[in-house]
């Protein structure tokens, strides 16, 4: 079969495919492979560096690709590599990066997947997050495709995460909204993401309160101040009782009251 038909990358947050847990076959991952590929060399931003990237590259970490396929990291890095035996892809390290910064991988023979750009300059029509002038719609629309639930409108919640996104990290919104859709058992109440990040939901805090636990010799002593005289260690206590000795004599007293037992 030869031949090729377009497609749009909103495929790829469909909300017909984008059912919880699911995972990307082979051909699907390739798929994404293509469509995260740049259609045109371009400033690629990743962790607050700038990275040029030229047609048919993509920068993605394996944890970032094993989220986007539902796979485990070395899946995903078994399959890169056998891409990478078939001539499919190459991947090399951006120059003048840290070691913390993700390869580049090169689709091979990108041309074959995809047409040319034509008049480029004059219609621009090819590539509509290249011709906007905020350079960071890939980086909300890599945000987007993670999420668990894609409710609301999305255009809404790019707008609103461009206003916030030097004052939150993108990872933090992913793990947080995704954590409150995997606690929420019902569909219909998880809000929607534009919602979510209107009310600041991100900035909650998980706090797990600490309780301290303290032992029936310290509650008592706390309990019923100056009861134990100076000396007398505990020694053990029944459901109503607790007995304290100093080697010579031993006390009981009732644990609820303090009063001394005879």
């Amino acid at each position: 079969m030869r031949g090729y038909i377009k497609i749009n990358r909103g495929l790829l947050s469909h909300p017909s495919l984008t059912k919880k847990d699911r995972s990307l076959c082979e051909i699907g991952a390739f798929i994404w492979l293509l469509l995260e590929a740049s259609f045109v060399d371009r400033k690629y931003r990743i962790q607050n560096i700038e990275i040029d990237l030229k047609r048919g590259q993509l920068c993605c970490s394996l944890s970032y690709m094993a989220q986007a396929f539902n796979w485990d990291k070395s899946k995903v890095q078994r399959y890169l590599q056998r891409l990478k035996s078939n001539n499919t892809i190459t991947s090399n390290s951006p120059n003048d990066t840290s070691a913390d910064i993700p390869n580049i991988i090169t689709i091979c023979h990108y041309d074959d997947y995809q047409d040319m750009p034509n008049d480029t300059s004059n219609d621009r029509k090819h590539n509509k997050r290249l011709i906007n002038d905020n350079n960071y719609n890939d980086e909300f629309n890599e945000l987007w495709v993670q999420l668990r639930a894609k409710k609301g409108s999305k255009k809404k919640a790019r707008d609103k995460y461009l206003k916030i996104r030097d004052k939150v990290k993108r990872g933090e919104l992913i793990e947080k909204y995704n954590k409150l859709c995997d606690e929420t058992k019902d569909f219909t109440y998880i809000p929607h993401f534009i919602t979510w990040l209107n009310g600041e939901r991100y900035l909650d805090e998980d706090k797990q309160e600490t309780i301290k636990k303290i032992s029936i010799d310290q509650h008592f002593r706390e309990t019923h101040r100056w009861v134990v005289p100076k000396g007398f260690c505990f020694i053990g206590n029944s459901w109503n009782e607790v007995e304290y000795t100093n080697g010579k004599e031993k006390l009981t007293f009732n644990i609820r009251t303090g009063e001394k037992i005879q």
